[in-house]
């Protein structure tokens, strides 16, 4: 319920999107378990974030899910090289599938709001 809550109202999910994403996210925790690595998506990524934010809850979780805590490690231009060890160009959703998750909601694993898209588009001018 707090994961919901928060996301709709910290995000401005509706209730079905804030589902979708929870359920999603739960999809990532489950691939990360099974040693897949790779990006969330944007809408599975705010529901990390706010899972992080009850620092209790999320303590308890990463003890008992990963037996270690479980670090979120953001990206940013300082971190290229430790990121593109974790991550290849092989996306999530793709690995998720391939280890037998089903009815995945492919929406949240594609969105990107136009923040994203106007971030993504500056940081390819950078490069």
């Amino acid at each position: 319920m707090y994961l919901n809550e928060r996301l709709q109202l910290h995000e401005h999910m509706n209730k079905e999107d804030a589902l979708n994403s929870i359920i999603e996210l739960e999809n990532f925790y489950t691939g990360l378990k099974s040693k897949l690595r790779g990006s969330p998506s944007e809408m599975v990524d705010k529901a990390w974030h706010a899972h992080i934010l009850n620092t209790p809850m999320y303590f308890r979780f990463s003890e008992t899910m990963f037996g270690k805590y479980l670090h979120h490690l953001p990206f940013w231009s300082g971190n290229r090289e430790q990121a593109a060890e974790l991550v290849d160009d092989i996306p999530m959703f793709e690995k998720l599938k391939a280890l037998g998750i089903e009815n995945m909601n492919e929406t949240v694993w594609t969105y990107r709001s136009e923040k994203k898209m106007a971030n993504d588009l500056q940081s390819e001018r950078i490069e």
